[in-house]
């Protein structure tokens, strides 16, 4: 498929992906090119490479900044060892970050925070998790809200 009739057929997709790139960072075509937005639904050799397999990729994204003041790091590594481990014994990826929102009613706030990759199987109960893990943060530590994103990924070891 050349091109031309690539962006005919794709066009808006590829319209959006860049938008998206602008507004969140480069990270987001690599995703959507490694989850096969991007592709034309032809396999290609990775997938078709033993050892991998399709799984879904979910990013939880923490702020750090609580009603009280900042969440320790030795706060932040008690919620990861005793909610996120044993929900996802098989690995995880915590990512310092910074970033800012804007909450109900109030003005921009800047903060630490941590992102939190899970690579996992598709099922009720993984997804049950994700969330019980979001809604523990978000009464532990008094929060507005845990940003959760998911999405399908082919992933290869």
């Amino acid at each position: 498929m050349g091109i031309r009739s690539f962006l005919a057929s794709h066009g808006a997709l590829v319209r959006l992906v860049i938008v998206l790139s602008v507004v969140f960072g480069a990270s987001l075509v690599g995703l959507a090119l490694a989850t096969g937005l991007l592709t034309t639904g032809v396999a290609t050799s990775a997938q078709a490479a033993p050892g991998c397999a399709q799984r879904m990729h979910a990013q939880l994204f923490f702020g750090l900044l609580g009603p009280q003041g900042p969440i320790s790091e030795a706060d932040w590594e008690k919620f990861l060892l005793d909610e996120v481990t044993p929900r996802f014994p098989n690995g995880l990826t915590v990512l310092h970050a910074s970033g800012h929102w804007k909450p109900a009613g109030g003005p921009l706030q800047r903060e630490a925070s941590r992102v939190l990759e899970i690579v996992y199987d598709e099922s009720p109960k993984a997804r049950r998790l994700i969330d019980q893990i979001a809604a523990i943060y978000k009464a532990r530590f008094q929060q507005e809200s845990v940003m959760v994103v998911r999405a399908p990924a082919f992933v290869c070891f």
